[in-house]
């Protein structure tokens, strides 16, 4: 019999799997597969669980939570030599790497791709030594998604995000930055930038203005300049709302390879987890690191 771990985050999206746990596992047994549980806590999340285990004998791995779950999970993962399989039921609150991999918003559709969907190899990006599965981001709207209370998350969804997002828009806070991308210096005062490998961010789709490709080993790099005036800050906001990203405000490119420097620390955030406080990283595209069950 194939066995599977399964790590699921009891407080995710309104406590959805915690609910629905016996049905999951039964799903999993009818299946083929022998079902061990672990539930993340304070202290113990998945990338602990998943280091404090070996891979020998574990055919998948299947996470249930939100894009933070799945950050740890893939660092986990990706701990080990020649990781197995991983499914994910997302039941988060926004859910923005689900929804460009077209994962079904239904629990019983996502226990469906788990097991009848195809494999697809996926690229995760590389934080400096921290893997990440769909966004590294600083600036304005780079706290948002740790600073956010999981109540406020739970019942707003991605109009949370948005809200407090401008909160965080204030004339004068700027981020300085030297940024070399594809053989170019940029230096400038940034609002926002990222390093993303997605269709969606807080929500948003990108889908149309955003040529994404989540297994081509380049990720897309956008850098939002600081507004200079309450004028050019309702301007930049109607670009952002529009999906405008090329304008006199933004810079976007695809890359593989990207170095920050700051002059002070300056707060990133990693698939929504906090990424911590840096003055300089590289970060760069791991190819095909990761094979998701679609």
């Amino acid at each position: 019999m194939k066995r599977m771990l399964l790590l699921y985050n009891p407080k995710a999206g309104r406590a959805h799997i915690a609910r629905n746990l016996d049905m999951i596992i039964q799903r999993f047994s009818r299946g083929g597969y022998e079902v061990i549980v672990y539930p993340t806590q304070e202290g113990l999340g998945a990338r602990e669980i998943l280091r404090g285990r070996g891979v020998e004998g574990i055919d998948m791995v299947v996470c249930c939570g939100g894009d933070g779950t799945l950050h740890h999970t893939t660092n986990g993962l990706l701990a080990w030599d020649n990781p197995p399989e991983l499914g994910y039921l997302p039941v988060g609150s926004t859910n923005d790497y689900a929804n460009s991999l077209g994962l079904p918003k239904t629990l019983e559709g996502g226990l469906d791709v788990i097991m009848e969907g195809e494999t697809k190899v996926l690229d995760v990006g590389d934080f400096g030594g921290e893997y990440f599965n769909y966004v590294a981001a600083f600036g304005a709207f780079a706290a948002v998604s740790y600073s956010t209370p999981q109540s406020t998350k739970n019942s707003m969804g991605h109009l949370a995000y948005i809200m407090e997002g401008l909160k965080n828009l204030p004339i004068g806070q700027t981020y300085p930055a030297r940024v070399e991308v594809n053989g170019k210096v940029l230096e400038e005062d940034y609002i926002f930038g990222t390093v993303c490998n997605t269709n969606y961010i807080g929500g948003f789709s990108m889908a149309g203005k955003v040529d994404t490709m989540l297994d081509d080993g380049q990720f897309e790099v956008l850098l939002i300049k600081a507004p200079q005036s309450v004028l050019e800050l309702n301007a930049l906001a109607g670009k952002l709302l529009a999906r405008d990203f090329d304008n006199e405000f933004m810079t976007m490119t695809q890359a593989s390879q990207v170095r920050f420097t700051f002059p002070k620390k300056t707060a990133w955030t990693l698939d929504g987890e906090f990424g911590g406080d840096i003055t300089q990283v590289e970060i760069a595209v791991r190819p095909q690191a990761l094979r998701m069950r679609v």
